[in-house]
């Protein structure tokens, strides 16, 4: 980071992106991916948003491929000044000024990029971004964070108001950014806290959760035999009509499972339920 203050930021890092260049295809979808985030997430938070059109501010700088938003910014400068009829009288107005839902654009902006950030905290504590609802919950500071298990029975204290986001959210949201990583081009993204920025990372490891990839571990569940005769329990996450199988949790791993005879619309009322498969 140079010495320019800056609100969030999502970047690249790796071998791939030393020179701080990447193709022009996959600078766009970078982009579009990190629009599609904080659009979304500004709606959900401050729905009068929906209908504000926004630019984000890039930097690219050696030793990484990097996109800023600035810590501040004048609305009509980049592109914030054309709102709705019924905050054009506002063009002028700072990111600090608080003329959506009571919330100051600079506040939605930043919470947008956290929501983000525990949307990638929690997939990679899930292993997965499709399960929604939570058993054995636990409650910490205040009752303000809730504590979430994955399947080793560690525990994610998440803030409320995250939470419910990320209950939300869309799992392929992150889809188009999570893409581009590689083995030596992985995305960071980072938010400007009291004491610097606060980073999260996704690399090769866990870009299937992100983009809907089955998982490519060389060995997975080597505790299982081929040819094995075992029943598994976990939780059904899709159902594919054109190839016949389905996505099933377990033990942090989705599995491709399909049918011995017959299509897989009759388990279609096991989505997202726990179930066992043999």
């Amino acid at each position: 980071m140079d010495s320019e203050v800056y609100l969030a930021y999502l970047k690249y890092e790796g071998k791939l992106v030393s020179d701080g260049a990447m193709d022009a295809r996959k600078s766009a979808q970078a982009l579009l991916g990190l629009d599609e985030c904080i659009r979304y997430f500004s709606g959900q938070i401050a729905p009068n948003l929906k209908k504000v059109d926004f630019e984000i501010p890039v930097l690219i700088k050696k030793g990484s491929w990097e996109a800023h938003i600035p810590e501040a910014i004048d609305l009509a400068k980049y592109g914030l000044g054309v709102f709705a009829a019924g905050y054009l009288a506002r063009a002028g107005h700072k990111m600090a000024d608080k003329d959506f839902d009571g919330v100051g654009i600079r506040d939605v902006f930043k919470k947008s990029v956290e929501a983000t950030q525990w949307v990638i905290r929690i997939g990679k504590h899930l292993r997965g971004l499709t399960t929604k609802k939570f058993d054995n919950v636990k409650f910490n500071n205040d009752n303000t964070e809730i504590g979430i298990s994955n399947h080793d029975g560690e525990y994610l204290y998440v803030p409320k108001e995250f939470l419910y986001l990320y209950k939300m959210v869309n799992p392929s949201l992150l889809h188009k950014v999570a893409q581009l990583i590689e083995d030596e081009r992985k995305l960071v993204v980072g938010v400007r806290g009291i004491d610097g920025y606060v980073e999260e990372t996704v690399s090769k490891e866990h870009r299937w959760i992100f983009t809907g990839e089955e998982e490519q571990d060389d060995i997975v569940l080597p505790e299982l035999e081929h040819m094995q005769n075992v029943l598994l329990e976990g939780e059904v996450t899709r159902g594919n009509e054109v190839t016949n199988s389905l996505g099933f949790l377990y033990k942090g791993y989705v599995l491709s499972a399909i049918p011995v005879t017959g299509s897989i619309v009759r388990f279609k009322p096991s989505l997202f339920l726990r179930a066992g498969i043999r």
